[in-house]
């Protein structure tokens, strides 16, 4: 199935991945206004695709003619597989109640960074002042 790809940059470079240190960029105010405009021009790629059916052949077109010229694609997941949510489903009925209260509430707050200092506290972005002054 042909599919497209867009991405857009919604975090510094040359972090270490998977990291604290990656996540603690994405919770300020200036990450959430570039995910959204990121979002923004997803969603308008995807209405161009639903407005445009020429786009929808000529990405089919692309992909059995170009892609699949030289090599045959053999999908991992068969038309009969099912996602194994029952590894967690003991744990999801365990915490499902606590992860609640987390849950972005749209018709209270305008961001979920609002919802969490609202509610919890929190004030983004957690950047410590220096407390001696070097000589």
């Amino acid at each position: 199935m042909p599919t497209v790809s867009l991405s857009f940059p919604a975090n510094f470079q040359a972090g270490p991945g998977h990291n604290w240190a990656n996540a603690i960029p994405m919770a300020t105010p200036i990450a959430h206004k570039g995910v959204n405009y990121g979002a923004r021009a997803q969603a308008m790629t995807l209405i161009e695709f639903m407005t445009r059916p020429e786009l929808v052949s000529q990405a089919k077109d692309y992909f059995q003619n170009v892609q699949l010229k030289k090599r045959t694609y053999t999908p991992l997941i068969r038309p009969g597989d099912q996602p194994a949510i029952h590894l967690n489903k003991g744990i999801m009925d365990k915490y499902r109640a606590d992860m609640k209260k987390y849950y972005f509430d749209n018709t209270k707050y305008k961001t979920y960074l609002d919802q969490m200092k609202a509610q919890f506290g929190y004030s983004y972005p957690t950047v410590r002042t220096a407390t001696a002054t070097q000589p």
